[in-house]
């Protein structure tokens, strides 16, 4: 029993000889960033065949009327930002293998390309580009993104050559439509 009491003694002792320990607080912060950008979840890309450009005269259709599978494609876009910008070049079709075209005769044809982005907060806006003019249309869109499906359209239209009565060569006629959306700057 002696050794019994000796135990809880020298246990007692060892349990009020330690150091209080206090409690240790503190605080870490967390962060992280988010950096603004647009994505396009379906690629921005593909084809507006036009068909036949010309008219039973030979002048431009400008309705474009020939066409295959419609004037517009649309786009599914995800932008994280406020006010994306839009930015649309239209670049006209050239026949270029028509490279010594007379008087009277056209072997580019001009058009509009329309681009149209549905905002978050119900309604569109639009920023169109005519081929006719170099260089691309820039606009905001006053809103952020829908975050629908196909919320971006191209559209093409108003076909014209520089002379309304000029007469198309004949040949295949190339042009594209350069189009960026990106964060507002």
């Amino acid at each position: 029993m002696k050794k019994l009491v000796l135990s809880a003694v020298a246990t007692a002792a060892a349990f009020i000889a330690m150091p209080a320990f206090a409690q240790a607080t503190g605080t870490v912060d967390v962060s992280g960033t988010v950096a603004a950008r647009c994505t396009a979840v379906t690629p921005i890309s593909g084809s507006i065949t036009l068909g036949e450009l010309a008219k039973a005269d030979g002048t431009v259709d400008t309705a474009f009327s020939g066409n295959s599978g419609g004037l517009a494609r649309s786009f599914t876009v995800r932008c994280n930002g406020a006010n994306p910008q839009l930015s649309v070049n239209a670049r006209p079709l050239v026949n270029a293998a028509a490279t010594n075209t007379p008087t009277g005769y056209a072997n580019t044809v001009h058009y509009t390309a329309t681009l149209t982005a549905g905002m978050a907060k119900g309604g569109s806006t639009s920023v169109a580009d005519q081929s006719v003019t170099a260089g691309a249309t820039t606009g905001l869109i006053g809103d952020r993104l829908a975050v629908n499906a196909n919320n971006v359209t191209l559209a093409i239209a108003n076909g014209q050559t520089t002379n309304s009565t000029a007469i198309l060569e004949a040949g295949t006629y190339t042009g594209n439509v350069e189009i960026i959306i990106a964060p507002a700057a």
